[in-house]
């Protein structure tokens, strides 16, 4: 043990007062996710931080150049919003006062701008002639926007689940409780869900064709076989019975 007396105590209390200024000032600071951003956390997945968005995961992809949205890290910060949408800052406005014409002409009245009619949350129902359905079993649980958010069809373990229409694969993943899952970006702000899933056959960023088999029913949580099928519209479950072929 050493000790420290008269100049060498002064020279080691600097010494220890420095070291921990030094600590605190090259601590790393967290991230701080800014208007339309989001801070990922750990156990992030894009499908989790997409839905909460209310956005596709290709979208969240391609607004954040992801060459890898498989791959989060936590503290990346996300833009989740589209570039230039909310969110954006835009410079003030000056704070110049014009100049006054000598002879100012009789002003027109100003016009209030007309409010532009939101967008829709869903587009009016209409069947998808280019769509079909994912798997040839009955429809034994339905859409109800609550607690379903989608549809249950029935089948055997190992039937094939076919893709309903043409589109880029955006997410394959396995989630606790939905066994294997595959989402399909058709465009349009359209994405198909399908769960409940074994032997998925495509990769995240694949093309597909209409029809084209991205997997087989499974079984999760000792569940009866079936697939849970979901159509979202800028992340909104709709009834996949109104955009479908009557069954």
């Amino acid at each position: 043990m050493v000790v420290v007396t008269g100049r060498n105590w002064r020279a080691g209390a600097v010494l220890a007062a420095a070291l921990v200024v030094a600590a605190c000032s090259t601590s790393p600071k967290a991230p701080v996710a800014g208007p339309g951003e989001y801070v990922v956390q750990p156990g992030d997945t894009l499908y989790r931080i997409a839905s909460r968005a209310g956005r596709s995961p290709g979208d969240i992809a391609r607004w954040n150049n992801l060459q890898d949205p498989d791959k989060l890290e936590a503290g990346q910060v996300l833009r989740v919003v589209p570039p230039g949408g909310a969110g954006s800052s835009e410079p003030p406005p000056s704070r110049e006062r014009p100049e006054r014409p000598e002879r100012p002409e009789r002003a027109e009245r100003p016009r209030p701008p007309r409010a532009s009619a939101p967008e829709p949350v869903a587009p009016p129902a209409s069947r998808r002639s280019d769509w079909t359905w994912p798997s040839q079993g009955p429809v034994i649980a339905g859409f109800n926007g609550t607690s379903s958010k989608g549809v249950d069809i029935g089948g055997s373990l190992g039937d094939p689940v076919a893709s309903i229409g043409a589109g880029k694969v955006a997410v394959t993943e396995t989630l606790r409780g939905y066994g294997s899952v595959v989402m399909v970006d058709h465009g349009g702000s359209y994405m198909s869900i399908y769960t409940n899933l074994r032997a998925v056959q495509v990769k995240q960023g694949q093309q597909v064709k209409q029809g084209q088999k991205l997997a087989e029913i499974g079984s999760s949580d000792g569940t009866r076989a079936r697939l849970h099928f979901e159509i979202r519209y800028r992340g909104n479950a709709v009834d996949p019975r109104q955009y479908l072929p009557a069954k």
